[in-house]
């Protein structure tokens, strides 16, 4: 489908355009979700969440190539994510590795 036609459904607010943005864009928006977040389950989020996002900004915005629009918005979408998910309190994984230390560090309490 071309997109002047997914745009045209867009703004007609039909909801053939979900599934025409997934049949034209949906195989690379996962590829490069996936790439990024490296789960199967978050890049299906990030791609859902991709479709919801031109759902929204596609009314007032009319980008005339549109692939470029669609991937941009999910691969900030699946950053976005990234972030979260790797955020401190969620994923640091340094816990470990101080635990390791602490086997080479002289405890000088010891000597006294």
């Amino acid at each position: 489908m071309e997109d002047r036609h997914i745009i045209r459904l867009l703004f007609a607010r039909s909801e053939e355009a979900i599934a025409a943005l997934a049949g034209r864009f949906g195989l690379r928006l996962q590829a490069m979700a996936m790439n990024i977040l490296r789960s199967v389950q978050d890049a299906e989020e990030c791609v859902s969440d991709t479709y919801l996002a031109v759902w929204n900004a596609i009314p007032p915005e009319s980008p005339d190539p549109l692939a470029p629009y669609v991937y941009r918005i999910g691969r900030n979408t699946a950053l976005k994510r990234l972030r979260t998910n790797t955020a401190q309190k969620r994923g640091g994984g340094y816990d470990l590795s101080l635990e390791e230390l602490s086997d080479c560090i002289p405890d000088h309490a010891m000597d006294k």
